[in-house]
């Protein structure tokens, strides 16, 4: 039995599908019982639990062989993580697959978390390795959907610092050959895409693929920030979470990084930016206009 953590999420559900497609027995941990229908109609075990609540989470660890962990990004952590350790620990549970990433954040304050988590695996005693993507392509495009389709630009603060993207899709599956048929302990599985990309060129990218002009704004960092905060109403403690802290680490050159660890683990290619551009166009065509080929189309 494979136990699947953040089981709504992004990561989570699809390695939760991914994991299901390959025939493993799988348990999805889902904290709202209103989402254990959809779940248990696509014959997935579901177990209701809180990792805020540790008391909560028996049920879901029981009889579990190994467990993906992955937690919502914010100040919490490594304290959710702790918890589903813990639990894996009191129920037997032989090894922990944990979602970290390729980005080199040298122990920034969202680093930190993931390494003190890291830590109280290591000392375990479990059997454990990391999923470690670079920079999601959903996570980075999806957020400039609206500047795409209203100012046809790509902001941000990066300068010329690359990125090797990959497919959230990719990740899922990638760990999902890590929990049903990978045991090696303490292993790093770095996946990105099959080429690194700076903003310009993720934006040329675009507009060869959308078969219109894609542009990118490079900002000032402390103007960027403000324009995410002001213009486009987010909290303050989620853009330096979520957002600054990642534009600096792609800034610096520490997500420029390209592995072949995803062809390794499944036998396939990454997806290119372009392919999944090209599957997910409706997210950035401005509303009424229809899918139009690309410009060096025939």
């Amino acid at each position: 039995m494979v136990l699947i953590l953040g089981a709504t999420g992004m990561f989570g559900s699809r390695v939760l599908r991914e994991t299901a497609a390959r025939g493993t027995p799988t348990r999805a941990l889902v904290h709202s019982p209103g989402r254990a229908p959809e779940l248990e109609k696509a014959g997935v075990e579901v177990a209701i639990g809180d990792l805020d609540r540790p008391g909560t989470l028996a049920r879901a660890f029981e009889g579990v062989e190994a467990v993906f962990v992955v937690s919502p990004m914010d100040d919490r952590i490594e304290i959710r993580e702790r918890n589903a350790l813990s639990a894996a620990q009191q129920a037997g549970v032989r090894r922990v697959v944990k979602l970290y990433g390729a980005v080199r954040h040298h122990g920034d304050p969202l680093d930190a978390l993931h390494l003190a988590s890291i830590d109280a695996i290591r000392a375990s005693g479990l059997s454990w390795a990391l999923v470690s993507p670079n920079s999601v392509m959903e996570t980075s495009l999806y957020s400039q959907a609206d500047a795409i389709k209203q100012a046809g630009a790509l902001f941000g603060c990066t300068g010329d610092g690359a990125v090797g993207l990959v497919a959230a899709d990719d990740v899922a599956r990638a760990a999902a050959v890590v929990l049903t048929e990978r045991d090696e302990s303490g292993a790093n599985y770095e996946l990105t895409g099959p080429s690194s990309l700076t903003m310009s060129e993720i934006a040329r990218t675009m507009s060869e693929v959308l078969g219109r002009s894609i542009g990118y704004v490079d900002m000032p960092e402390d103007d960027f920030r403000t324009l995410l905060v002001n213009d486009a109403g987010m909290p303050e403690d989620v853009v330096d979470m979520e957002v600054m802290l990642h534009m600096a680490a792609w800034r610096r050159g520490d997500a420029d990084l390209v592995t072949d660890t995803y062809r390794e683990l499944t036998g396939r290619a990454p997806t290119s930016l372009a392919e999944w551009v090209a599957e997910n166009r409706d997210a950035f065509e401005p509303a009424g206009s229809s899918a139009r080929a690309p410009a060096n189309s025939s």
